[in-house]
């Protein structure tokens, strides 16, 4: 897999997405097939990036809290996916 910018990824779980959450500050009403929190619903913030920020945080905790599952029915979990690695992965970046 080619190398993807950090906006290419969940910024609530990390999750290696096939689109951009936010473009050009327009959401993508995509939903990660990850954590499940839906891009301009679960993350508006009427445009302030700091609470949106916050946002992914409160996301991230609760989603921690309930032991990471996946949540998409509709598309598989990766093959040897982890989720514990992932995060770690994307918060040291």
């Amino acid at each position: 897999m080619e190398s993807m910018s950090k906006s290419c990824y969940c910024p609530a779980c990390g999750f290696p997405l096939e689109f951009e959450p936010w473009t050009n500050g327009s959401p993508s009403d995509e939903m990660c097939p990850c954590c499940g929190i839906q891009f301009g619903y679960d993350d508006a913030a009427g445009g302030d990036l700091q609470r949106r920020g916050e946002l992914y945080a409160e996301w991230r905790r609760t989603w921690i809290a309930n032991d990471m599952p996946w949540h998409s029915s509709a598309m598989s979990a990766p093959k040897n996916w982890n989720p514990k690695l992932q995060l770690q992965d994307f918060l040291e970046s």
